[in-house]
C-alpha cells in the first residue's frame, strides 16, 4: 500500500526523478556517440590531409626536422582554444593565468615559471618532435597509407611498455593485437621485397611508432589519465620548447648542411601551413574531443585514416599499386587497433550480457542507459590517443 503524506510524495517525486535520468542516459550516449563518430572522421580526414600535405612538402624542401619543428611551434595554439571552449561553455569561468596554473598542476607543484615548465615538458618535446622526425623521413620512402598503418602500432608497442613500466593488467587479448601489429609490420616490408628501399621506411615508421608509444606512457606515468585541460597545458609548453630550444638545432643542421633551407621567399609557406594548421586541428579533435565524444569512437580515426591516405595516394598517383601482401598487412594491423581499443572489463561485460540474454531479462530492461555494461563498452575503453597526437 502506497504510503501517503510528505514522505510518500518525497519518495514518488525521487522515483519520477530517478526514471527521468535513466531516461536521460541512453539520449547522451546516442549524442556522444553521433559526435564520436563525426569527430572520428574528422580526425581521419585531418591526419589524411597532414600527411599529403608533408608528402609535398618534403618534395619542394629537403627539411624535414625543419618542418617538425615548424608544426610544433603551432601546439602553442592549443590551450588558448581550450581556454576559448572553457569559457564559452563553462559556467564559472577563471582568468586565463588562474586556468593555467590549476591545469599545470600536474607539471609543477611549486610556483609556474617559464623556467619551470620548460624543465618538465623538455622530455615530452624531445619525444614528441624525435617521433615527428622519424615520420616524415619515413614519408620520402614509402606511401602515406602504409606510414598511417605502421604508426597505428603504437598502440601496441605502448601496451607491452605499459604493461612493463607501468604494471597494467595483463591482457591476452592485446598480446593477440601486439602479435597482429608486428606481423602486419613484416608483412609490409615484404611487400616490395626485403632489399628494397621501403624497408628503410618501414624501420623508421617502427621507429617513430616506438617513440610515440613511449612519449604516451611518460605521459600516462605523469599525468594519468589524459584530461583536455592537461593535455592543451602540455602540447602548449612543448610548443614553447621547440620555439625556444628547438630552433638551435634547426641552425646547427642548416649550418652543418645536413639539411638544406632555400631563401625565404622559395620555401612553401602555404604547404607548410596547411600541414602544421591541418596537425593543429588533429590534436585539437583527439585531446580536446573527450569533452563531446567517447574517446574510443575518436580513436577510430587514426583507423580510418589507412584507406583515407591509401586512397589519396592511388588518386594523385604518388605510390604504387596495391598489392595482396600490403593490403592484407593494412587489414592485420587494423584488426590488432581494433583488439587494442577493447576495454578492460570486455570479457566480463560480453558474458554479462549473454546470460541477460539466455534468461529473457533483455526484455524487461532493454533502455541502454540502464544496462551500465552498454556504456562501459564504448566509454570506458580508454584509449591512449588522448595523450597527445594519436
Amino acid at each position: 500500500m502506497a504510503e501517503d503524506g510528505p514522505a510518500g510524495r518525497k519518495a514518488d517525486k525521487s522515483s519520477e526523478d530517478s526514471k527521468v535520468c535513466c531516461a536521460r542516459c541512453p539520449l547522451k550516449a546516442i549524442r556522444r556517440t553521433v559526435c564520436g563518430l563525426i569527430l572520428g572522421s574528422c580526425v581521419a580526414l585531418a591526419w589524411a590531409g597532414a600527411t599529403q600535405s608533408a608528402k609535398r612538402s618534403l618534395g619542394q624542401l629537403h627539411a624535414p626536422f625543419f618542418t617538425t619543428w615548424f608544426c610544433s611551434v603551432w601546439n602553442l595554439l592549443l590551450f588558448p582554444l581550450y581556454y576559448l571552449g572553457h569559457v564559452l561553455g563553462s559556467g564559472e569561468r577563471q582568468w586565463p593565468t588562474a586556468r593555467f596554473r590549476q591545469c599545470s598542476g600536474f607539471l609543477v607543484e611549486e610556483n609556474v615559471t617559464v623556467r619551470v615548465l620548460l624543465k618538465a615538458a623538455t622530455p615530452f618535446s624531445v619525444l614528441w618532435s624525435l617521433s615527428g622526425y622519424l615520420y616524415l623521413v619515413a614519408l620520402r620512402r614509402i606511401s602515406a597509407g602504409d606510414a598511417s598503418a605502421i604508426l597505428c602500432c603504437s598502440h601496441a608497442f605502448m601496451f607491452l611498455l605499459s604493461w612493463i613500466g607501468l604494471n597494467n593488467r595483463f591482457m591476452g587479448v592485446r598480446i593477440v593485437a601486439v602479435i597482429l601489429s608486428i606481423t602486419g609490420i613484416v608483412m609490409m616490408a615484404y611487400a616490395d621485397g626485403f632489399h628494397s628501399d621501403s624497408i628503410t621506411g618501414v624501420a623508421l615508421g617502427v621507429g617513430s611508432a616506438s617513440t610515440t608509444a613511449l612519449y604516451k606512457v611518460l605521459f600516462r606515468k605523469r599525468v594519468g589519465e589524459a584530461q583536455p585541460g592537461a593535455a592543451s597545458v602540455l602540447l602548449s609548453c612543448m610548443g614553447l620548447c621547440s620555439c625556444l630550444l628547438h630552433t638551435w638545432v634547426c641552425l646547427l643542421l642548416y649550418l652543418t648542411r645536413v639539411e638544406y633551407l632555400p631563401p625565404a621567399q622559395s620555401i612553401p609557406w602555404d604547404t607548410l601551413c596547411m600541414m602544421a594548421s591541418l596537425f593543429l586541428a588533429f590534436n585539437v579533435l583527439v585531446n580536446l574531443g573527450s569533452v563531446l565524444a567517447f574517446p574510443a569512437l575518436i580513436s577510430l580515426g587514426m583507423l580510418l585514416s589507412i584507406p583515407a591516405n591509401t586512397a589519396l595516394d592511388l588518386y594523385l598517383a604518388v605510390a604504387r599499386p596495391l598489392s595482396q601482401v600490403r593490403v592484407a598487412a593494412a587489414g592485420i594491423i587494423g584488426v590488432g587497433y581494433l583488439l587494442m581499443l577493447l576495454p578492460e572489463d570486455w570479457d566480463d561485460s560480453v558474458v554479462h550480457w549473454i546470460e541477460r540474454l539466455w534468461r529473457g531479462e533483455w526484455q524487461e530492461d532493454s533502455m541502454v542507459g540502464d544496462e551500465p555494461g552498454a556504456v562501459d563498452a564504448v566509454g570506458n575503453a580508454k584509449t591512449q590517443t588522448q595523450t597527445g597526437r594519436y
